[in-house]
C-alpha cells in the first residue's frame, strides 16, 4: 500500500519536530519509515495512524539528542553518527597523508644545499593556501545564503571559522612553514600543521560541493 503525499508530509514534519531538519538525512529517514509503514499496512489491518505511531516508537532512540567527541552536541543520534563517521574518516586520512608528506619533505628537502628549492616550496605553499582561503570564504558565504540545510553544510558551518582564520595566518606568513628550522621537532610540527590544514581545507570544500550537488538534485525533483 503506497502512502499518500499528505502522509509522507506528516512523516517529514514529525522528523523536523524531533530535530531532524537536514534535508539529505531527513529524506533518507523518511524513505525508510515510509517503506516500513507500507509493509506493515500490507501485513495487518490497521490504520495509518496506528502503524505510524508504532514505527515512530521504534525510531525514537535514533531521534534522541546525542554527543560525539568529534562533533560535540548535535540533535538526533542518527545525525551525530553520520557526522562522526564523516569526520573520523577525514581525520584518519588527513593525519596519514600529512605524516607521509611531512616525513618526505624532512628527508629529501631539509638540507642546506636545497635552499632555493625550499624557498620555492614555501612560497608555492603560501600561494596555494591563499587560494584555498578564498575558496573557503566563497563556499562559506554561498552555504550561509542557501535555503537548504544538509549534514554537509552543517559540518562546513561548524568547522570552517577556525579553518578560515588559520588559513589566513598561513597565507600572510603569521604561521610560517619552518622546514629549515634547526630543531627537527619544531620543523616537523610546523610543516605537519600546515599540510594538515591544507588537506582539511580540501576535504571541507568537498563537503561544500556535496551540499551544492544535493541542492541541485533537490531542485530537479521538486514540482
Amino acid at each position: 500500500m503506497k502512502l499518500t503525499t499528505q502522509q509522507i508530509a506528516l512523516i517529514e514534519e514529525t522528523l523536523v519536530l524531533n530535530g531532524l531538519k537536514y534535508y539529505d538525512i531527513k529524506l533518507e529517514v523518511t524513505d525508510h519509515i515510509a517503506s516500513e509503514i507500507e509493509e506493515r499496512l500490507c501485513d495487518k489491518k490497521s490504520s495509518f495512524e496506528v502503524v505510524f505511531d508504532e514505527v515512530l516508537q521504534k525510531w525514537k532512540p535514533e531521534l534522541q539528542p546525542s554527543f560525539s567527541g568529534l562533533i560535540g552536541f548535535t540533535n538526533p543520534r542518527i545525525m551525530t553518527v553520520k557526522c562522526h563517521k564523516i569526520v573520523k574518516r577525514q581525520l584518519i586520512t588527513v593525519i596519514t597523508i600529512s605524516s607521509l608528506i611531512t616525513l618526505s619533505l624532512m628527508v629529501f628537502v631539509r638540507n642546506s644545499s636545497y635552499g632555493l628549492v625550499l624557498a620555492n616550496i614555501q612560497g608555492a605553499l603560501r600561494s596555494f593556501v591563499l587560494v584555498e582561503f578564498c575558496l573557503v570564504i566563497l563556499a562559506w558565504g554561498l552555504i550561509w545564503k542557501s535555503k537548504i540545510q544538509t549534514t554537509y553544510s552543517y559540518l562546513m558551518k561548524k568547522k570552517s571559522f577556525g579553518l578560515i582564520i588559520f588559513l589566513f595566518m598561513i597565507g600572510i606568513g603569521l604561521f610560517p612553514v619552518m622546514l629549515n628550522h634547526p630543531d627537527a621537532k619544531i620543523a616537523f610540527v610546523s610543516v605537519f600543521s600546515v599540510i594538515t590544514y591544507v588537506l582539511i581545507t580540501g576535504i571541507y570544500l568537498q563537503l561544500a560541493y556535496k551540499h551544492f550537488e544535493f541542492e541541485k538534485t533537490l531542485s530537479f525533483t521538486k514540482p
